[in-house]
């Protein structure tokens, strides 16, 4: 008899969310957008540009914050955003860590264009404190390999500068599928863009909120799920609402593709994608991962978990994220009895183990390393998360979801105790 589906429910992708508040709010209809109650990093971003519309009335009380908490994005579109607005005066900050990550490259094409951002941290660091002005676009370069989120956030505030912007990239750029998603979501709302290798070239124009606009189910967040199927033979999932690969904004919908090579099949239906475990299991795998860092922390457990041996290249910008997820990874496997080869753009696991020392695993703050090494319960029976709470950057409901993949949670000071059911 045929196993049944599990349904598994996902959150909205922060990606596009981020964009399409963003462009929503230079449309001047912020305030009929949905609130995206199951994210942090999108709720974030909402309050800090609901904030911006209404900086008229902070006047006379100081410089008020737009606190982004730990959201790198939100740290990096509002900046933008800020500085192209007229008349607001506002310091952008958020947690130590986010405000030591590095801005340089935005900042030093914002201030050509003649923004005014004062940095309030040691060595040119956030806090930032930020006057809004009308810039003045015109012919810009920032290196590629980076940050692709730099990119997008000078092109969601381009079409109100100036003579729009030309933006030449002097390196390769890093994760391309992001800044492709930002200028689908802008050309939704009627703006011109030209995006090639070389750079990307954007008109100046009027936001024009489209009719009807989808934000999609998130494809990063999907990833766990797949992880999770690797380890679990023969688990059969139905991740709900996904929009098929090569009609999906999102670059991480190549997860189709990725995890097919690891034996996992997906079917497409109009609920969803199912997906299941075959037979097939290889032994080793290789993979570029420069456009779909996100998936690498999933990618990585599923095949330690299953057994599957891996060198992954691409991933240099692992480094740079909420945590340095190459040393996390490497960290915490360890506890696991699992080496992993860890260069300046590669990780790599050749197989073996060293004797399982502890399964509490540190998750640096970080929500997709929580999430990766929680779905691995399935393989060793029982994992401890440390400040689990992290998850609700991407994913508020992530805890609520893994009872149906026959695991438990449970609160138990800062860690959440994920134990596997005897099925």
């Amino acid at each position: 008899m045929d196993l049944p589906y599990i349904d598994i429910r996902l959150p909205f992708s922060k990606s596009i969310g981020a964009r399409f508040l963003v462009a929503s709010y230079f449309a001047g209809t912020l305030s009929q957008c949905p609130r995206f109650n199951d994210c942090d990093d999108l709720r974030v971003i909402q309050k800090a540009l609901l904030d911006l519309l209404i900086n008229e009335e902070w006047l006379g009380e100081g410089h008020p914050s737009l606190d982004v908490h730990a959201s790198g994005t939100a740290f990096r579109f509002i900046t933008a955003v800020a500085a192209s607005t007229p008349g607001a005066d506002f310091i952008v900050t958020g947690t130590p860590r986010l405000c030591g990550r590095p801005m340089t490259p935005l900042l030093d094409v914002l201030r050509k264009a003649g923004a005014s951002i004062e940095a309030l941290g040691e060595n040119g660091t956030g806090p930032y404190r930020i006057i809004g002005r009308r810039l003045k676009g015109g012919d810009f370069e920032i290196r590629g390999d980076v940050s692709s989120q730099f990119i997008s956030a000078l092109m969601l505030a381009a079409p109100t500068w100036e003579g729009g912007m030309r933006l030449r990239f002097t390196t390769p750029l890093v994760s391309r599928p992001y800044a492709e998603m930002t200028a689908r979501v802008m050309e939704n709302f009627g703006i011109g863009v030209r995006f090639s290798d070389e750079g990307v070239e954007v008109s100046e124009g009027e936001y024009l909120a489209p009719a009807d606009f989808k934000v999609e189910t998130d494809w990063s967040a999907a990833g766990f799920f797949y992880e999770a199927t690797i380890i679990s033979r023969p688990l059969m999932l139905r991740l709900e609402g996904l929009t098929p690969h090569g009609e999906s904004l999102q670059g991480d919908s190549a997860t189709v593709e990725i995890f097919r090579r690891l034996g996992i099949d997906s079917t497409f239906t109009d609920k969803g994608v199912e997906i299941n475990a075959s037979t097939y299991l290889p032994d080793f795998i290789e993979a570029d991962m420069t456009h779909t860092p996100d998936l690498v922390p999933a990618l990585v457990a599923g095949c330690v978990a299953s057994g599957c041996r891996f060198h992954l290249t691409g991933v240099r910008n692992l480094r740079v994220k909420e945590s340095d997820r190459l040393e996390a990874l490497r960290r915490e496997m360890l506890k696991l009895g699992r080496h992993l080869d860890v260069g300046e753009d590669h990780i790599a696991w050749t197989g073996g183990s060293t004797g399982l020392e502890s399964r509490d695993i540190e998750t640096y703050s970080d929500h997709r390393i929580a999430m990766a090494f929680a779905v691995m319960a399935l393989h060793y029976g029982v994992m401890r998360i440390h400040h689990p709470e992290v998850v609700e950057k991407s994913f508020e409901d992530f805890w609520n979801q893994l009872p149906r993949l026959g695991l438990t949670c449970r609160r138990d000071g800062d860690y959440m105790v994920v134990t596997r059911e005897i099925w």
